[in-house]
């Protein structure tokens, strides 16, 4: 009964890595797939480009078929549901188009930001969702923001969106993003048949510097993985970001380290001369470690040149800060935050 086109395997609750950031998220998809009463309807998972929505819609859609082997479970993309039925309207079997998801049990569309601006897609999305949650079924749509940011969708929808549970997803934190890591890792060892090892500092450098999206997070592991293969066990934090060079060079917004300074200064109430200064007090000395440690991590400058640019210090203090920095940060949860937020800041 259920419909399976376009449902990717990989995307199971098995793979999904949980955490602080997607945890609600991920209970709520887990109880709509196990058929719960009491839900919420329809239930909106929003979050930007590579944060998990797609997955989670898509592991919600095999438990929901394996859970209800009667219930019929119909996901679409949002690009899938236009273009259906548009051909529809064209052969003239629209009623045959509404009649397929309004049989619905559960109905998932992925990113149905996608049909804001067209008005009959609108229309028809809108009359589909008061027929099937009249009706006592179930729909679960995701989008790239919370419905009230979709100034071009039609208002009635959008406050329809708005009237179940609306859930968002966030940028998955440090460790989230090295549980990922793990989790991938296990499952590309299994494929090529190795270990599935790789040393700290790769994983943590990559943890730390693809913060943006879990989907380019997973592609710098396979780009690593598809290299070196079962030798990623003995690949050192160097050789990794010799080959994720032209893989970070394309990725990259240019960051300088006068936009390091000024953004911790300002993340930590400070001045960004105080950063530059030779005051020592703990206050002005563990920002300018954590700037440091930042401008190594996403600029392409030598620690001497790091240096010069903060008042013209050695290469040695530079080190310093940045090995002071990766230690405290491992056990130190609100810095982790903090360097990640700064980060995030100056790549957006």
């Amino acid at each position: 009964p259920g419909r399976q086109q376009g449902l990717q395997e990989r995307f199971s609750f098995e793979t999904f890595v949980p955490g602080p950031s997607n945890e609600f998220a991920f209970a709520v998809a887990r109880r709509v797939a196990s058929w719960a009463d009491g839900h919420f309807n329809p239930v909106l998972f929003h979050g930007p480009y590579g944060f998990g929505k797609t997955h989670l819609l898509n592991a919600l859609a095999w438990e929901a078929m394996q859970t209800g082997e009667a219930k019929r479970v119909v996901y679409l993309t949002a690009e899938r549901f236009t273009s259906t039925f548009v051909r529809a309207i064209q052969d003239r079997q629209t009623a045959a188009f509404k009649a397929e998801l309004r049989n619905a049990d559960l109905l998932l569309i992925d990113d149905v930001h996608f049909v804001a601006g067209k008005q009959n897609t609108q229309e028809e999305l809108f009359h589909t969702l008061i027929a099937l949650i009249e009706d006592g079924r179930r729909v679960v749509l995701t989008a790239d923001r919370s419905p009230s940011e979709l100034s071009e969708m039609e208002p009635r929808l959008r406050s329809h969106l708005q009237s179940g549970l609306v859930c968002g997803i966030e940028p998955a934190d440090r460790g989230l993003r090295l549980g990922i890591l793990e989790r991938k890792l296990a499952i590309l060892a299994q494929a090529g048949g190795f270990l599935p090892s790789a040393r700290g500092e790769v994983l943590q450098f990559l943890a730390d510097r693809f913060t943006d999206s879990v989907r380019e997070l997973e592609g710098a592991l396979n780009t690593l993985v598809a290299r070196v293969g079962g030798d990623i066990a003995r690949l050192t934090l160097d050789e990794a970001q010799a080959i994720l060079r032209p893989h970070l060079a394309c990725s990259e917004k240019r960051v300088t380290v006068d936009q390091i300074q000024k953004a911790v200064a300002e993340h930590y109430g400070l001045k960004q001369t105080d950063i530059i200064s030779e005051r020592r007090a703990r206050v002005v000395a563990r920002p300018r470690q954590a700037a440091m440690w930042i401008a190594k991590q996403i600029t392409t400058r030598s620690l001497p040149d790091i240096g010069r640019r903060f008042g013209g210090r050695d290469h040695t203090t530079v080190l310093h800060a940045v090995r002071r920095i990766e230690a405290l940060k491992q056990d130190d949860a609100v810095l982790a935050r903090d360097l990640d937020a700064i980060i995030r800041k100056l790549r957006s």
